[in-house]
């Protein structure tokens, strides 16, 4: 009789460990899975935040660059070098700009400056095959309070902006300017060479003259 006892007693005990253990693992893979999902969507957020911060400061940096060549190369009618004109040709514009410029700078005994020196960090704006500056050939609308309907010019470029450490932040600027109206819009990539379906964020600066 104690034989048989304890022979039953081992079975039963054999019996409970084989779906004990089956549980046990079953929890351990799911808290598992569970942890390495939650890793993987902190990572993929991390990168995420990472690369939106780089892509703000590119159109930031860009924006405060565009503002900076447009109130520096002012002519005499007080307008920027990004060409505004519907009735003047844009580079033969641009071109009356810096001659303005260079002859004040001449007065003041500074030495001439030519058109591919003026630049948003190490690249060119005004040298097409460096920037790819462009003007539309459709003149932008600006509805004036005071003026009314107001025709301009729209401008575009593009920008490399070299950070020293072998990184770079690149960034696309479009300038909409009229006689009285300057809206400057700077989009800044994440990744210089993939801008299509990356992260991208963008700034907008306007000006309007009463």
């Amino acid at each position: 009789m104690k034989k048989n006892n304890f022979t039953h007693t081992t079975i039963r005990t054999q019996g409970f460990i084989l779906p004990f253990t089956m549980l046990i693992t079953t929890l351990v893979l799911f808290i598992t899975a569970g942890a390495m999902t939650l890793l993987s969507k902190q990572l993929y957020f991390s990168k995420i935040y990472r690369q939106s911060q780089t892509a703000y400061y590119a159109a930031d940096d860009a924006i405060s660059c565009a503002i900076v060549v447009d109130d520096t190369y002012v002519s005499g009618d007080g307008l920027g070098i990004f060409p505004s004109s519907t009735t003047t040709d844009p580079m033969t514009y641009i071109d009356n700009v810096l001659t303005y410029v260079n002859v004040r700078r001449t007065s003041n005994g500074l030495p001439t400056i030519t058109l591919n020196e003026i630049k948003c960090a190490q690249s060119a704006i005004f040298d097409q095959t460096v920037s790819n500056f462009r003007v539309s050939s459709t003149n932008y609308l600006y509805v004036s309070q005071t003026n009314g309907v107001e025709e301009g010019k729209t401008s575009v470029y593009n920008m490399r902006m070299d950070l020293g450490t072998g990184d770079m932040r690149c960034a696309k600027v479009t300038i909409n300017k009229t006689q009285s109206f300057r809206q400057i819009i700077a989009q800044g990539y994440a990744q210089c060479n993939s801008q299509v379906g990356g992260v991208e964020r963008a700034v907008v600066n306007t000006t309007i003259v009463q």
